[in-house]
């Protein structure tokens, strides 16, 4: 039975425990795993039972039948965590303990997960690197999605346009008032002004958005930062403010300052809104099937692991998750393609919301852009509509919530729950239909 046939109860959470089934039945035909027999058998009962309770619940929707089935679906969320456990750490002690022949033996079933932890995806890749004496498809797989991890970090910079390189401090004699200017370049500038004590540094941000800054300083003579550089912060959007006061140490005898700035695309946030409801990005009473989830296996990796993909024809009016403030858009491109050369080529829109978080709206269709940078929009509004553009094989709209927790590795999407017709939504499952509500 696919995915999408399982009842509702089992589309939401049940369809990743039972495909373990299989999984699980070969396991234990391993010798690594001949002291879990009783948990495997434990587990095929209970997986069998509660595949025909659900089927039962589904048609008589008793109140109490579905709770229990609840309790008993965390009893073997339970005992699947402590085989997985199991595996994983014999895993990391045939690599650990090079120990050739249990790695290999464990790489005959090979569990999802493996594809899904970052570390141990990558410690799994080099130990076959360095001990390929057996060729199996689900490591040159998995070579190749790490190597496409690595690259999803550029394809996303290059698709949203996020940062603003290093840029050198200009010195001003005094400051005038300061406007905003959509059409400044570059939008975001960093300025120096002299003053008695020394000089006082200015992050001016012309653009709709906050922005994050990082300051250093190449050549500090005879000056004293206000602030310990490197020095990072975030700034809001359309605004001028002191990031530093430089002051001289020893008047009379010569000072000398050469520093450079780096800008990124929204705030640092520590905190945000983790229980948010996001709706669906289509129009109310509409259906679309979800092709590639979170952790996704051909795209979702990395920093975009937690994306969602609809199929969705070209065309297809695009709706606003959430409240927030257009703060980036693209219409122009029209190509589409599978390689990295298409990456920067994406049609897009970027929404800024209340707490910090952006939402990202890709592959929109050429001049499918129907809101403006600055502009306020409201949850359902429609704001443009889907396409084929950029690092795509196909018309989809694709989605993502990103938060900046470190300048460095810039917005990193994140997991986040919607509401469908069925209710709410908090681990997406590939290949079902959501109807937004």
């Amino acid at each position: 039975m696919n995915a999408q046939e399982y009842p509702v109860v089992y589309a939401q959470l049940g369809t990743p425990l039972f495909e373990q089934n299989k999984n699980f039945e070969d396991l234990s035909e391993l010798k690594l795993f001949k002291n879990d027999t009783k948990k495997f058998d434990m587990y095929k009962k209970m997986s069998k039972k509660m595949l025909e309770t659900g089927l039962a619940i589904d048609i008589s929707k008793d109140k109490k039948e579905i709770k229990d089935y609840l309790i008993n679906l965390r009893k073997l969320q339970k005992l699947h965590d402590e085989i997985e456990t199991s595996y994983k750490q014999k895993l990391y002690k045939s690599i650990y303990d090079n120990d050739v022949n249990d790695f290999y033996m464990l790489m005959q079933v090979p569990l999802p997960f493996i594809s899904v932890d970052a570390r141990l995806k990558k410690k799994v890749v080099v130990f076959y690197k360095n001990n390929k004496n057996k060729d199996l498809p689900f490591l040159k797989h998995l070579s190749k999605d790490l190597a496409l991890d690595e690259k999803s970090y550029a394809y996303l910079d290059q698709m949203f346009q996020l940062r603003q390189e290093k840029q050198k401090v200009q010195s001003l004699k005094s400051l005038n008032a300061f406007v905003p200017k959509a059409d400044t370049s570059p939008l975001i500038q960093m300025v120096s002004v002299k003053t008695d004590l020394g000089y006082d540094l200015y992050l001016e941000n012309h653009s709709f958005y906050d922005v994050t800054i990082k300051l250093e300083a190449k050549v500090l003579e005879n000056l004293h930062a206000s602030v310990k550089l490197p020095h990072i912060n975030s700034y809001p959007a359309r605004s001028r403010n002191l990031v530093a006061n430089l002051s001289i140490i020893e008047k009379g005898v010569r000072n000398k300052f050469e520093t450079y700035f780096s800008g990124i695309q929204g705030r640092l946030v520590s905190q945000y809104n983790k229980n948010y409801l996001y709706a669906l990005p289509f129009h109310r009473g509409s259906s679309h099937q979800l092709t590639q989830g979170f952790y996704g296996k051909y795209t979702h990796k990395g920093r975009s692991k937690f994306s969602l993909d609809f199929k969705m024809n070209i065309g297809t009016p695009v709706h606003a998750m959430r409240d927030g403030i257009v703060i980036g858009t693209e219409s122009k491109h029209t190509e589409h393609g599978f390689s990295a050369k298409f990456a920067a080529k994406s049609n897009y829109i970027i929404i800024q919301h209340d707490d910090g978080t952006m939402a990202m709206y890709g592959h929109l269709d050429t001049g499918g852009v129907s809101v403006r940078v600055g502009q306020e929009v409201k949850k359902h509004q429609k704001i443009g509509f889907s396409g084929n553009t950029g690092y795509s094989s196909g018309p989809h709209l694709h989605v993502h919530i990103s938060a900046m927790r470190s300048f460095d590795k810039g917005p990193m999407s994140i997991p986040f729950r919607f509401l469908a017709k069925r209710g709410k939504v908090q681990v997406p499952v590939d290949m079902i239909y959501y109807t937004a509500h």
